[in-house]
């Protein structure tokens, strides 16, 4: 089993019904609200925990941060906890947390935090300003931007199925397990997910993955990898993070450090090395490094090798397109090694500039078309 994370959407070819060997999801974008096909996936607020939800919603420099989060914080168990009783989910009423994977209504948050707003309190000669009053409008308003923008509808505009008990068990079953009608290899295409959540998408997926290994049952795991495309836009150098950014790093980085002994490995692809979280590089095990120009990059594949071989490196800016430097477990000795061109290709090659300049008009009604698919 092997889950792609696909940034741009360029391994939509390897999807193929006839000549392909994966299957495609993808997360819903702002046209497939309406009309969401088999293949596209929602991941619903109820999914993000506490902290994930807090570092889209919170302002920390409000004076009024604690009691936001503290009102939401009680809200959201209160209204978990409705649901278990509902589903008669007597076992994990005793266990859960406002962690815990439980779907709610946002409708019923925003009404109770609402209350709170505005409820007065009870004097000594009549009604005074209350606890909470005024303490959470800015929160709500946040909160309601946020369930409006359609960007976020995969976030904050899931189905009505989304919302049911056993939904949940049923999607992660499909992205975990491969058989005659299910394909191994899982594309999943974030590219209509806005650069902002990125981030903390990219992360709860992870995570949920992850925590699904963790709590199985260990004689019935089957090993999974997650392949991170494009990793430096989400799995950045820790100290250049901003707190969404940390979100999703700190359910990577305890994927890198525990994932190998629950069957869970990841395969981290990216340009930029040295844009990569430090922590993530430094569990892995084998290192694949095609062509690299830059020094900071160079560099990084150069503190990985013993010092008597760290001349080898010096190849790495000549390198021809498809060739590549292997160092690991996986081989004896660093080698340097030539790479079968795959059969089909993703949508990611460099286009042939001298080529098309010569032969290729620009087409105006292509254009004009663009726009309004932009719009």
């Amino acid at each position: 089993n092997i889950i792609v994370f696909d940034m741009h959407g360029e391994y939509a070819p390897l999807c193929d019904s006839k000549n392909g060997f994966a299957k495609k999801y993808k997360i819903a974008g702002p046209g497939e609200l309406q009309k969401a096909q088999g293949d596209t996936l929602f991941l619903p607020y109820w999914l993000l925990n506490r902290d994930e939800m807090l570092s889209m919603l919170l302002d920390r420099s409000d004076q009024n941060a604690p009691n936001q989060a503290a009102r939401f914080t009680l809200h959201v168990r209160k209204l978990k906890e409705d649901t278990l009783k509902r589903e008669n989910r007597s076992e994990v009423l005793k266990t859960f947390t406002v962690d815990s994977p439980i779907p709610y209504s946002l409708a019923a948050l925003l009404e109770q935090l609402q209350d709170d707003n505005t409820r007065k309190g009870q004097g000594k000669t009549g009604p005074v300003k209350g606890e909470w009053e005024d303490k959470l409008t800015r929160f709500i308003s946040r909160l309601e931007t946020k369930c409006e923008d359609r960007r976020y509808g995969f976030l904050f505009q899931p189905p009505e199925e989304a919302q049911a008990y056993s939904w949940l068990g049923d999607q992660l079953s499909g992205l975990l397990c491969s058989d005659d009608s299910s394909r191994g290899i899982k594309i999943v295409d974030f590219s209509e997910v806005p650069s902002d959540v990125l981030p903390v998408v990219t992360g709860v997926l992870a995570r949920l993955l992850y925590d699904v290994q963790f709590w199985m049952a260990p004689s019935r795991r089957t090993p999974v990898t997650l392949l991170c495309d494009e990793a430096h836009l989400y799995l950045p150098v820790k100290e250049d993070a901003d707190s969404v950014q940390k979100q999703a790093l700190g359910a990577f980085e305890r994927i890198a450090k525990e994932g190998r002994k629950y069957g869970f490995a990841l395969l981290v692809v990216s340009q930029r090395p040295s844009d990569v979280s430090k922590t993530i590089l430094s569990q892995c095990n084998n290192f694949l490094a095609l062509r690299l120009t830059n020094d900071a990059d160079q560099s990084v594949i150069r503190r990985l090798m013993p010092d008597s071989l760290a001349g080898i490196t010096s190849i790495l800016p000549l390198l021809d397109v498809g060739e590549g430097l292997l160092l690991g477990d996986a081989v004896l000795l660093p080698s340097r090694i030539k790479l079968d061109a795959p059969v089909i290709r993703p949508d990611s090659a460099t286009r042939d500039f001298w080529t098309d300049w010569g032969t290729q008009k620009a087409d105006a009604s292509a254009i004009v078309d663009a726009v309004e698919a932009l719009r």
